[in-house]
Formats: structure tokens, C-alpha cells, sequence
């Protein structure tokens, strides 16, 4: 679809993570890697990460079938500059990928998205240290707040998630795909 729309634009394609990994650490620096939430060999968000620690100046955007504030919130917290779905009409793809490369961030604003997307980035980092087996005092050392923050951060999580408690909490986190 971009070569069709994009004549002009160089485009190289890996087939996994660890193909993509191997390219960068060939010397290979994109403007843009667009890079699936799904891969055949790791996660997309994790790929995301490596290779944003690998070439800090590419730009990176994840793309999936799927269109849930869940993987939105999950691109960004991954370091992505944006997010796209693979429904979109090919001209929505493009306009979201040259903003991106033009410096911009590209999230869609739906206000559809639900539960998923009114979390904060450091309410997921609260979930996923609960999902991980952190007792509350454990979270507060790691993420070096204060225990009423916690609290807070707990309170508001289950409020989202429209939940009573943390199993529920990491049960639904895990069926919106916020957590692994």
C-alpha cells in the first residue's frame, strides 16, 4: 500500500523482531520503523523498545488489526510516536505516518476507546507491577512514590476498570491486552 501511495519513500521490510534488530545492528537507520504489535518472534512493544534503545533518533509507530485504546496506551508507553490500524483507509495511514515523520506524534483521539485508553502511563506502571506480584510497598520502593499514591493510583485503576480488587484488576488489564 505505501509503495502505491508512496513512490517516493525508500521502504525496507524485516520479517520478526529479531530481523529488524539485526538490520539496525548492520548500521541500518530509518526515519520510520512501523512495526507490528504482533511479530512472530516477540511482542511488538518490546521489538518497540529495543529498538528505541538501539536508534534512539528513528522514529517508531506500531500498527495492528486491532483497534482498542488498550494498544494505544501500550504504543506510547512503549515510546512510539504513533499508532495505526490496519482498517484505516490507505490516505489516513499516510497522513498519520508524515506527521510522524514530520516530528509530529500521530494517536488517533476516537472517543470510543474505553477503559483502556483513560489510563495514565504510570497507572500501567502500577498494574503491571501489581500484575508481576508487587505488594503495594513493593511499588512504592520501585516507583519511589509515596503509599497514599498507590493507593490513589489503586483506587482510580479499579474505578476504570470498573473492578472491586487487584486479581480482578489484572484479570480485566489482561483481557483489554494492557498487560501481557
Amino acid at each position: 500500500m505505501l509503495r502505491h501511495h508512496r513512490p517516493d519513500w525508500t521502504l525496507k521490510t524485516a520479517g520478526s523482531g529479531a530481523e529488524a534488530v539485526g538490520l539496525l545492528a548492520g548500521g541500518e537507520r530509518p526515519d520510520l520503523a512501523i512495526i507490528d504489535i504482533q511479530l512472530p518472534d516477540t511482542d511488538g512493544f518490546d521489538a518497540a523498545r529495543l529498538i528505541g534503545q538501539m536508534a534512539p533518533l528513528v522514529s517508531r509507530v506500531m500498527i495492528s488489526g486491532r483497534e482498542d485504546g488498550a494498544a494505544r496506551l501500550r504504543s506510547r508507553d512503549c515510546g512510539a510516536s504513533g499508532f495505526i490500524s490496519k482498517a484505516w483507509s490507505p490516505e489516513r495511514i499516510v497522513e498519520m505516518l508524515e506527521t510522524v515523520l514530520a516530528g509530529g506524534v500521530a494517536f488517533d483521539t476516537a472517543s470510543d476507546l474505553g477503559a483502556g485508553e483513560a489510563i495514565t502511563a504510570r497507572q500501567l506502571e502500577v498494574l503491571t507491577l501489581l500484575a508481576d506480584g508487587h505488594s503495594n510497598k513493593m511499588i512504592e520502593r520501585r516507583m519511589q512514590i509515596a503509599p497514599r499514591t498507590v493507593r490513589a493510583h489503586l483506587t482510580e485503576i479499579f474505578h476504570l476498570l470498573e473492578v472491586d480488587g487487584r486479581v480482578q484488576a489484572i484479570l480485566k488489564a489482561r483481557e483489554l491486552g494492557l498487560i501481557g
